[in-house]
């Protein structure tokens, strides 16, 4: 009896070792990326969702999201001191200044922009000769804000003064002390607006498709390391479709993530979530007007075109693997 005890014992105790073991591989084994985003908000979402439910660890990857502006998040890829960088139109602005960098998929195909304006403004064309409030020149802010002027039969160069004003709460700000007459701003900054006394006029994204975040990446990784992109991508493809497809599951993630109360989180999302990618693809013609908008404050040296900025076919070869046809 003694002996069949002793022996449970030790089986017991070797299944024990035999876990932790496993479980030190596992960890050991784990691959730690850095991926570059500006805020832990609505925005980028993606990122958040593809870590905090699992989707990159279930790659074997051990993702590190840090938060920081354009331009340094460009250097940082650049120099391989992060491994991804999820604001895209950073990463076509480098790629057209000669940076060897990349997308690799595309997480948001329309804008998740909006126009907030003092209540007695109705439509955009009201806007003529006023001032608008952007991030700053060259930026993405800037590029759809010229964009949206276009939109509604008005010369950006002309019958708009745009104003450079930072992060979309300093925006809010030149609003409110009427330095400007509008501004441009992503969720949470239209509920601020809105909650001081001003209102949204119109979401960008309802006027046309233009990506705005993305899978950035140097073209070292994408030719040395094509397994582990290929990785990222498929848990940021798996996080998009949790996004649209689980609404209270993304709003929980993004309250906690972007340390939001439930209630702006779901604000957020209800005004953003039809934005993202479901296969992370977009159309030639859209890829083609983000280069043509990008080439207004970048001159380049080369004749740059679609296949030299967006390199989508790992994302295709996901969706063939999932069985869909990528289109």
């Amino acid at each position: 009896m003694r002996a069949r005890t002793k022996a449970r014992t030790i089986f017991f105790l070797c299944a024990i070792e035999v876990l932790a073991l496993g479980f030190s591989l596992s960890s050991a084994q784990a691959q730690k990326i850095r991926i570059a985003v500006s805020n832990p908000d609505m925005s980028f979402l993606s990122g958040g969702v593809a870590k905090f439910k699992g989707f990159f660890a279930e790659e074997g990857l051990e993702a590190e999201l840090i938060q920081m502006n354009a331009n340094v998040s460009v250097a940082a890829l650049a120099s391989g001191n992060i491994d991804y960088n999820l604001i895209l139109q950073s990463v076509v602005t480098a790629n057209l200044r000669g940076l060897p960098l990349k997308v690799a998929g595309i997480l948001i195909e329309r804008p998740n922009h909006a126009i907030v304006v003092h209540p007695s403004i109705q439509k955009f064309a009201e806007l003529k000769g006023k001032k608008i409030a952007i991030s700053s020149f060259g930026s993405l802010v800037d590029i759809l804000a010229r964009l949206t002027s276009v939109h509604f039969k008005l010369d950006p160069k002309n019958d708009i003064q745009f104003v450079a004003a930072g992060s979309s709460s300093a925006r809010v700000a030149q609003l409110q002390s009427g330095v400007v007459q509008a501004a441009f701003v992503t969720p949470p900054g239209n509920l601020r607006a809105e909650a001081a006394g001003f209102k949204t006029l119109l979401s960008v994204g309802d006027l046309f498709a233009f990506p705005v975040n993305g899978i950035g990446v140097h073209e070292q990784k994408l030719k040395n390391n094509r397994d582990e992109v290929k990785k990222v991508t498929r848990a940021l493809l798996r996080a998009n479709r949790f996004i649209l497809d689980n609404p209270k599951g993304a709003i929980k993630i993004l309250s906690q993530w972007g340390r939001s109360t439930p209630e702006v989180a779901e604000e957020a999302y209800q005004f953003s979530a039809k934005n993202y990618s479901r296969n992370l693809l977009v159309s030639k013609p859209t890829l083609e007007k983000v280069l043509e908008s990008t080439r207004w404050n970048v001159e380049s040296k080369k004749n740059v075109t679609i296949e030299d900025v967006f390199e989508l076919s790992l994302v295709r070869e996901i969706l063939k693997e999932m069985g869909e046809t990528p289109k």
